[in-house]
């Protein structure tokens, strides 16, 4: 049965949507269109809610289309409106300057059984790393966090690998001191 929001989506939702739903799991193109309709107005009032400025709210909404192509990976038609949100979420926060998302799978677990000091050392890591100038943090985001190779991160942030490896070097040393200096203050 489908739940409240996904039959207030607009003129097309209610029993519709669930068989487009269906179909575009299947690939069918009239479902994939007929579910993209019934979902561009939640899109829409999404992204006016998420979005700092109204053109960044229109240029959100197609994050939609994305939706759709992988509506195959969700397991149920009621579970499209907590995707649509986090989906236009991410398509807002992605157009803010200075902000970088980093995927929740990219962080390792915690190793070994003590699961308290794992997870102070990592609100330790993290306090380090927000106290960083934007440049540092965002060069070790970047290349020590998801991956980037030096030439796509210096890409990303407007400078040469030259001066993107130079600007890790000192990230990485300006983090090592504070965290070693939190720990100081701890012990």
């Amino acid at each position: 049965m489908e739940n409240r929001s996904l039959r207030a989506m607009g003129p097309a939702g209610g029993a519709g949507l669930g068989q487009w739903f269906a179909g575009a799991q299947q690939g069918d193109p009239v479902a994939m269109d007929g579910l993209l309709r019934a979902l561009l107005p939640t899109a829409r009032r999404f992204a006016a809610q998420s979005c700092p400025t109204h053109e960044d709210a229109e240029d959100a909404a197609p994050a939609l289309t994305a939706l759709v192509r992988r509506v195959g990976a969700l397991r149920a038609a009621e579970t499209v409106t907590s995707w649509l949100f986090v989906t236009i979420r991410h398509a807002c926060l992605r157009r803010v300057p200075g902000v970088i998302l980093v995927p929740l799978d990219s962080v390792p677990e915690p190793a070994g059984d003590d699961l308290a000091g794992a997870l102070v050392d990592r609100i330790v890591v993290a306090e380090a790393l927000a106290d960083l100038p934007a440049a540092q943090r965002d060069v070790i985001v970047l290349i020590d966090l998801l991956g980037f190779p030096a030439e796509r991160a210096g890409a990303r942030l407007g400078i040469g690998v030259r001066a993107t490896r130079s600007r890790l070097h000192r990230a990485r040393r300006a983090l090592a001191a504070s965290i070693a200096s939190s720990r100081r203050r701890s012990a």
